[in-house]
């Protein structure tokens, strides 16, 4: 039995440090407290320091770090992160269920506890075409899983208001498990919020300000406080979070790239944050731990008393929250390397020629655009005129070509107008564009996009920057085309050189893959585009480029 001694632990139900001890046998803390009677065979003395429950993500996608679930684990583990409620609607949209399998056997080899959510909307639309196709007897089998705490995100709304029979099964599915379906109530407003309610949904993490929290908390739901690489709601939504109405606010990453992992941290960052904008460190800390552990159903997690597993975080400083020591599952985490990686290859299959990015546009009318809102998933529908020259659409600095590939049969293309990006010259590509992840180009002119995506395809996906013929930087991501198979390490170091290359071209400041990868989910507000073409969310169909 190890009992930690001269320790402030938290206690998440008075939101106070008390100067207590911790008895813990394996896995579960025994007592909180002195004790007359047990006996310890080891003893740590903490030296005063401060002791919070292991930070849990309340909602993740692994993937979009770029690192498999057992490296991501190692990193989190740094950070002070001990569980983690993932979404691998990613891989699974590539590859089916061999795609959550392997995600679930990755995971098993970190000590971080991931729970996996079964992906709700593969596809997230019924027109969209992805790798696979997973219906409510699909999913079924993997409740048998351990590690399965529900049905993930539910994004697709239309499917619920219309009382489609594949999706209700899968939200009954999940509560006949007795777990909980999660929810993506991304531009709903409160009448559509109760929609969600009437089947159980109790859980969001889309709310960008204060008022659309208030609606959610009018609806009796969970609000995930979100700052991700692109997502970063958390400032916007802090004023949101009283006394009264704390218990209701957790903290989330969404997608979080390993760049922004390794140089601001994850759950911790959130937390660092919230004190800085004025919480209590104790309130933040609780939030963090304990109120995501009460929204994602994780009874056993997020406090540090008597009964709960063993998931603490050691602090020499209550504020800035970097941590001394990790314990999961009452085992200290040492951060060395994991099991070796099992590759899961899928070819792309696409093939693109400067002819197929031709953008036939009327020189004396305006055309849809695609606006990027910097910081967000969503984007502006903006109808301006734009450069043609010679009956075709001309690339400049302020308005970039953007296309999208469907990369699993060579099925076709679409091609549109992006402001935002700022490319100037060369383009840029990836196969990591959520989320069916066909492949996704941008540039400034055609021949740069073709060579683009080549080298997309002859790496077998992943991400690229082409400054000119003679300069191409890649990383490549073996793990179906959406992660690497290498130590995270190495995926941050080629992740920088990226980001270095990319600085070549264009002057923007927010990450350009993470941001260009969202431009190809329709689910979200407001102008997207898919390998069919132009989507309207609001009008929820495609529309021309032109009327």
């Amino acid at each position: 039995m190890l009992h930690i001694t001269n320790a402030q632990i938290l206690n998440v139900f008075t939101e106070e440090f008390e100067k207590t001890e911790l008895w813990i046998e394996q896995d579960q803390i025994v007592l909180r407290g002195p004790s007359t009677h047990l006996v310890a065979d080891e003893v740590y003395d903490a030296q005063n320091q401060y002791i919070v429950p292991g930070m849990i993500d309340a909602h993740m996608h692994i993937e979009s770090s770029l690192l498999r679930p057992a490296e991501l684990g190692r990193l989190l583990a740094q950070h002070g992160v001990t569980s983690a409620v993932a979404d691998p609607h990613e891989l699974a949209s590539v590859a089916g269920t061999d795609g959550l399998n392997y995600m679930l056997n990755d995971a098993r080899k970190t000590s971080v506890r991931f729970f996996f959510m079964l992906p709700s909307s593969v596809p997230a639309t019924p027109f969209e075409r992805t790798g696979a196709v997973l219906d409510a007897a699909s999913l079924a089998p993997f409740y048998q899983e351990p590690e399965v705490n529900g049905l993930a995100e539910v994004m697709d709304f239309p499917a619920v208001a219309q009382q489609q029979p594949d999706m209700l099964q899968k939200i009954a599915d999940a509560n006949a498990h007795g777990r909980h379906a999660d929810g993506h109530a991304s531009g709903l407003s409160r009448e559509q919020l109760a929609v969600y309610r009437q089947y159980g949904i109790k859980t969001d993490h889309e709310a960008t300000n204060v008022q659309e929290a208030q609606e959610r908390l009018d609806a009796g739901m969970a609000v995930l406080i979100r700052q991700g690489t692109v997502e970063a709601d958390e400032l916007a939504l802090l004023p949101a979070v009283t006394t009264l109405n704390q218990r209701a606010f957790s903290f989330a990453t969404d997608d979080k790239s390993v760049h922004d992992l390794v140089q601001e941290g994850s759950i911790d960052e959130n937390v660092r944050m919230a004190i800085k904008a004025g919480m209590r460190p104790e309130q933040a800390f609780t939030m963090a731990s304990y109120h995501a552990a009460l929204a994602e159903e994780l009874p056993q997690l997020g406090a540090l008393t008597d009964g709960y597993l063993a998931d603490l975080v050691i602090l020499p400083d209550k504020v800035n929250a970097e941590p001394a020591r990790v314990m999961i599952n009452g085992q200290w985490v040492d951060g060395g390397a994991v099991a070796a990686s099992v590759d899961f290859k899928v070819p792309v299959h696409v093939t693109l020629n400067t002819d197929d990015l031709a953008l036939p546009l009327k020189a004396d009318q305006p055309a849809h655009v695609i606006k990027i809102m910097p910081h967000h998933i969503t984007t502006e529908h903006i109808e301006v005129p734009v450069s043609v020259e010679n009956g075709f659409f001309a690339a400049d600095a302020t308005f970039n070509k953007i296309a999208v590939a469907e990369r699993y049969h060579d099925l076709g293309h679409g091609v549109g107008v992006i402001e935002g990006l700022g490319i100037k010259q060369g383009a840029i590509g990836a196969t990591v564009a959520h989320d069916s992840h066909n492949m996704i180009l941008a540039g400034h002119d055609d021949a740069a996009m073709v060579l683009a995506a080549d080298a997309l395809r002859e790496m077998g996906g992943g991400q690229v920057v082409v400054i000119d013929a003679n300069h191409i930087v890649t990383l490549p991501l073996p793990i179906g085309g959406l992660m690497s198979n290498q130590p995270y390490e190495v995926v941050y170091a080629e992740n920088q050189k990226l980001q270095t290359a990319f600085q070549q071209i264009s002057d923007i400041t927010f990450d350009p893959f993470l941001t260009l990868s969202f431009m190809a989910l329709p689910v979200i507000p407001s102008l997207k585009i898919i390998d069919q073409g132009l989507f309207d969310f609001d009008q929820f169909k495609f529309i021309n480029i032109q009327d």
